[in-house]
């Protein structure tokens, strides 16, 4: 015992510590008339109902027992339901909702209530959550910085190519190809008409700048195109 205990070891002289108490909470809906108020007002819900009463197995997944409606085991509320607002506040901008992502948010939500349409509900609120927004991160590469290209020697020797997409149809034509010398800022602008190939394009540059200003040896296309 004590000092004489020369076996003892890391659990036999573990220190019991104090005891704490747990606290587990629960959901308590003290809203049970108006969600009985508003599916009363739901005429899906209503077919629902009338169905289960008919043939308790026509609908699978839910239940109408004691005049509650469930899902899954769920309490079912109206798409309607003036409840809707407050349960997504409460598990997404609260504290402990912590304004979580659309699938932790959803998975608090659906272990709690029912109602059709919920993941659309849910998934658009998150999305135009303003908090969420202003501190999300970018999960993509920064984008590398700009290098600028060389100065020709001559005209004609280096270009650029555009497109001007979107234009009201005039004589049938709907976009504008724009090619441009980039020592000079001489430009060529190319009616095109919808729908335009690689090769259509390389025919009408062929026929419409080629043949009028050679070009020597480079093209720079947008990456826009």
């Amino acid at each position: 015992q004590g000092k004489l205990n020369r076996g003892a070891d890391a659990l036999s002289r573990i220190h019991e510590g104090t005891e704490l108490n747990n606290i587990t909470s629960f959901a308590i809906w003290d809203q049970e008339q108006q969600v009985k108020v508003e599916i009363e007002q739901d005429e899906r819900l209503q077919e629902i109902i009338k169905q289960l009463q008919q043939d308790h197995e026509v609908r699978p997944g839910y239940e109408y027992k004691q005049g509650v409606l469930l899902y899954g085991g769920r309490l079912v509320i109206s798409s309607k339901s003036l409840l809707i607002p407050t349960l997504l506040k409460e598990f997404h901008t609260t504290p402990q909702g912590g304004h979580s992502g659309f699938y932790k948010t959803y998975r608090r939500i659906t272990a709690n209530v029912y109602w059709l349409g919920m993941k659309g509900t849910i998934q658009e609120f998150v999305r135009s959550c303003d908090t969420c927004q202003r501190q999300k991160y970018l999960a993509t590469s920064p984008g590398g910085l700009l290098q600028p290209l060389p100065v020709p020697d001559q005209i004609w020797e280096d270009i650029s190519m555009d497109f001007i997409t979107g234009l009201p149809e005039s004589k049938g034509f709907e976009a504008i190809l724009v090619v441009v010398d980039r020592l000079s800022k001489y430009s060529h602008f190319v009616p095109l008409k919808h729908p335009y190939t690689a090769r259509s394009i390389a025919e009408v540059f062929c026929k419409e700048v080629d043949a009028r200003d050679t070009v020597e040896d480079e093209l720079c296309i947008s990456p826009r195109v």
